[in-house]
């Protein structure tokens, strides 16, 4: 059995309409245009909300960690530095 456009009208025939993709074919070029500009829109903002959060998070962790040195100085004075070289000084002459 042949199909022709009379008896398949919804056959693609190599011409015109029928070869644009189905989405620009019902919402037309600039609905098409529109919805690729919203999409990029949408993409660009979740790139934004990710790195947000990635910045929140990092200030997060280096504030935490600058506690814990202002924590650690004011439990050890500065007058008296610990470990084994607490004696030794530098000089450029030799002995």
């Amino acid at each position: 059995m042949t199909t022709t456009l009379a008896t398949a009208p919804r056959q693609a025939c190599g011409c015109g309409e029928e070869q644009l993709p189905g989405l620009l074919a019902r919402v037309g070029l600039f609905g098409t245009l529109g919805l690729a500009l919203a999409a990029l829109v949408v993409m660009i903002l979740a790139g934004w909300l990710l790195s947000t959060g990635v910045w929140l998070l990092r200030r997060r962790g280096e504030r935490a960690g600058e506690a814990e040195e202002a924590e650690r100085a004011a439990d050890s004075p500065a007058d008296s530095p610990g470990g084994s070289l607490a004696g030794f000084t530098w000089t450029a002459e030799d002995p």
